[in-house]
């Protein structure tokens, strides 16, 4: 076979979808800065699920300061799991540090939740079914930006169904800074006590949060003490809560979610009780 006629066959093959994926389109802009893009990704049509599709939004990790939405590890296997379950897949990059601090990077993630928003008809999506997985610092901007209101309000997103927060521990910073902590909190938070508390989950507080999946690494004790200890916030504030420890290390519990172990079965029965609750709505 010619050179030339092998590599475009080649070029072929990597480029076909998926089993369950039909259509991806990257780099999507939700906002004026070059770093607020988000990839959708679409099933299959084979896979889809009656009706208007629900939709996933994924938020990378990197202690706000690096990740990306595309990284391997991040994205492959959600996107093996999940589309072929009918849903719409959105991975979203924010502005990193030093262009933006962790709030303004929530504000950022609320942006790209009202952009999914208003566009969730062009793909089949249903708006009003729309769960956030965001892992480390990411689960920290989703929790952030559930708890702040007004933060919330200003980007003009509306509330979501679900969070579904990996291994994110950085719920009560004021805590966090007044103890032993990594030298990573004191770049993204920097040394002032407002700013702690700004950016405190835990702090911003005031009313119900979407009903919130915490999973933690039983290998890091102060993980999931610091899950356990928001879940109770959340409750205390009518809100529902569950914890899942996980026997995997940080890096481990994002790269596994969607593989054929425990912690995705919960994840997916997690995510069935949310749909099944809003079809009863």
């Amino acid at each position: 076979m010619p050179l030339l006629r092998l590599l475009c066959l080649l070029a072929l093959a990597c480029a076909l979808p998926a089993a369950g994926w039909a259509a991806g389109f990257k780099d999507l802009r939700y906002g004026p800065a070059s770093a607020q893009l988000a990839d959708v990704h679409l099933p299959a049509a084979s896979s889809a699920t009656p009706g208007l599709a629900p939709i996933l939004v994924l938020v990378h990790g990197g202690s706000w300061l690096h990740g990306d939405k595309a990284e391997p590890d991040f994205i492959r296997d959600k996107l093996a799991r999940w589309l072929p379950l009918g849903f719409v897949v959105v991975s979203v990059n924010t502005r990193l540090l030093p262009d933006a601090g962790p709030r303004e990077q929530a504000e950022d993630l609320g942006l790209a939740l009202a952009w999914i928003q208003r566009q969730a008809a062009d793909w089949r999506a249903d708006p009003a079914r729309i769960l956030i997985m965001g892992h480390s610092s990411g689960g920290h901007l989703q929790a952030l930006l559930a708890a702040d209101a007004p933060l919330r309000e200003r980007t003009g997103a509306r509330p979501w169904l679900a969070n579904i927060i990996l291994d994110g521990t950085p719920f009560d910073l004021p805590g966090i800074m007044a103890a032993e902590h990594a030298p990573f909190y004191d770049k993204a938070f920097g040394n002032d006590p407002a700013y702690w508390r700004a950016a405190s989950p835990a702090a911003q507080l005031s009313g119900p949060n979407p009903p919130t999946l915490l999973v933690c690494s039983s290998l890091r004790p102060q993980s999931c003490q610091r899950s356990r200890d928001y879940a109770q916030r959340l409750m205390a504030h009518g809100g529902q809560a569950q914890v899942l420890p996980v026997a995997r290390n940080h890096g481990q519990i994002n790269a596994d979610v969607g593989g054929d172990n425990d912690e995705t079965r919960a994840i997916l029965a997690f995510i069935d009780a949310q749909l099944r609750r809003r079809a009863g709505d």
